[in-house]
């Protein structure tokens, strides 16, 4: 069955192509490429793609260029001067996912054929011939999941491994930075069906901080004096110190699985954006709690697939959505809105105010947040991975 708002595009692009001829004939209004915003800085590369690999420390963006066969590298320019140093990892991985800046040094990770992790340090200044600019100072053997995540205040590497049948047991190690010496005990996990542990009386719903984390349920203790179990707590389980913690009563029950089966899809994030729950705004999630957001444009007027969104350590966040041109306004006043990329900055009270508009009619990105920066990747039409070009914004 056809929707009223189908019939409705439907007649409305008809009526553009029956009144094409009078449309050609009239000025077209001029429609700003950019509002609110500025382009800092825009790269390209000659030769493969882009890749969706992003990070920054400081003035100093790092960014990886790749094909699909042979070609990694990464590339790190300062922003004030755009002087540009290109890093071969070829030897360490052709598939970067993530990089972190250290210093004179970066952290690698990549994905391996098989769906596995590896990782590693690599220097970006020359130390003479002992140790170029791109030798390798550590590598890390295969995982799972290889993280960096912050413990006792300092950067540490969580790699996490999981084998075995059923829920599997996962295997963590930490490791320092900077030397990728293990800090305390490695632990372990072990999980059978429905990923629970006997020994613990705990079911896993869902993990964080690089899976170091395990959150869900555990079941209540046998009281002895009322011969009863007492309620299950949600409580936390810290592969790290091998200890259950942060043990909480389940106030409302319909709230907490609600949340929880929201946190499972999360994969891994305790800290995003997504619909709420009556599909009609959105919510921020932060610390794995939701609250809801308050846009200053109308949600209607966007395809709310185009969510992206960037929430930060205070619980602040960026949003970027893009307009659909035949939204239920532009339909009803049968003329299309622009194909902008709408720019948001989210306080931690959950206020949403638009801070930038980006045309981008047929064109698809990948957004991402450098400090008070926003960053753009225009994606290739024939492929998810990579794109033509990374533009690096300011907000005027």
């Amino acid at each position: 069955m056809v929707s009223v708002r189908r019939l409705a595009s439907l007649s409305f692009v008809l009526g553009i192509v029956v009144l094409g001829s009078v449309a050609e004939a009239q000025p077209r209004p001029a429609v700003a490429p950019f509002v609110g915003t500025s382009e800092l800085i825009k790269l390209t590369t000659p030769a493969g793609f882009i890749d969706d690999v992003v990070a920054a420390e400081g003035d100093r963006l790092a960014y990886v260029v790749a094909d699909t066969a042979s070609k990694a590298e990464l590339h790190v320019v300062t922003l004030t001067t755009k002087a540009e140093q290109v890093i071969d990892l070829s030897a360490v991985t052709l598939h970067p996912i993530a990089v972190q800046l250290v210093g004179s040094r970066a952290f690698v990770v990549g994905a391996t054929e098989d769906g596995k992790q590896v990782a590693a340090l690599v220097e970006l200044a020359d130390k003479g011939k002992t140790r170029p600019a791109g030798s390798v100072v550590y590598k890390i053997a295969p995982a799972t999941h290889i993280t960096v995540v912050t413990r006792d205040g300092k950067p540490r590497i969580a790699v996490h491994r999981l084998t075995g049948p059923a829920g599997g047991t996962h295997e963590l190690e930490l490791l320092a930075l900077d030397t990728a010496r293990r800090v305390g005990a490695a632990r372990t996990l072990a999980l059978g069906a429905g990923e629970v542990s006997k020994a613990l009386e705990f079911r896993v719903n869902h993990w964080s901080d690089g899976w170091t984390l395990a959150h869900g349920i555990k079941s209540g203790e046998w009281d002895r004096k009322e011969d009863q179990r007492s309620p299950d707590l949600e409580a936390t389980y810290d592969l790290v110190t091998g200890k259950l913690v942060d043990k909480q009563k389940i106030e409302d029950l319909f709230e907490q699985r609600r949340r929880f089966t929201a946190l499972a899809d999360a994969k891994g994030q305790l800290d995003f954006v997504r619909t709420g729950w009556d599909n009609k705004g959105l919510q921020a999630w932060h610390a794995g709690k939701p609250h809801a957001l308050e846009l200053d444009q109308p949600l209607a007027m966007y395809d709310i697939k185009s969510l992206q969104s960037i929430v930060m350590a205070d619980g602040s966040a960026w949003l970027a959505l893009k307009v659909d041109p035949v939204n239920a306004d532009a339909v009803a006043r049968q003329k299309a809105d622009p194909e902008y990329l709408d720019v948001f900055r989210v306080a931690a009270d959950g206020k949403a105010v638009r801070k930038a508009r980006i045309l981008a009619q047929g064109v698809r990105h990948r957004f991402g947040v450098i400090g008070d920066k926003f960053w753009l990747i225009e994606r290739n039409q024939s492929m998810e991975r990579g794109g033509k070009s990374l533009t690096v914004y300011t907000l005027n």
